[in-house]
């Protein structure tokens, strides 16, 4: 099994979220993410570097996903998908997404 994991693209009007599933594998509704982290990446002699800026254990549970304008039981990997969230971190999460740069991106983890 594959570490599931999201990565974060914005905040919707309505609260939920833009994800695009970055893991090699289906994240179904109900998950629990355990971990958050902010990454900033570049472009250097044609490789992506990332660092890795911070990280905060979040428990953050996948409420409901809409996929192509419908609502799905999964998140297909390699997919994106507005999803809500729910659960503690999400204070944190919404001000990460607020401030973050261009070049820094941010994930949330299974363990």
């Amino acid at each position: 099994m594959t570490r599931l994991r999201l990565m974060l693209d914005r905040e919707l009007d309505d609260g939920r979220f833009v994800v695009i599933n970055a893991s090699r594998e289906d994240v179904p509704v109900g998950t629990v993410f355990v971990e958050m982290t902010l990454e900033s990446g570049e472009l250097v002699s044609g490789e992506f570097e990332s660092e890795q800026l911070l990280s905060s254990c979040v428990a953050l549970k996948l409420d409901a996903v809409e996929s192509w304008r419908r609502t799905v039981d999964v998140l297909p990997y390699g997919h994106n998908a507005a999803v809500q969230l729910s659960g503690a971190g999400l204070k944190e999460l919404r001000k990460l997404l607020a401030g973050r740069a261009k070049n820094q991106f941010i994930h949330i983890a299974v363990a």
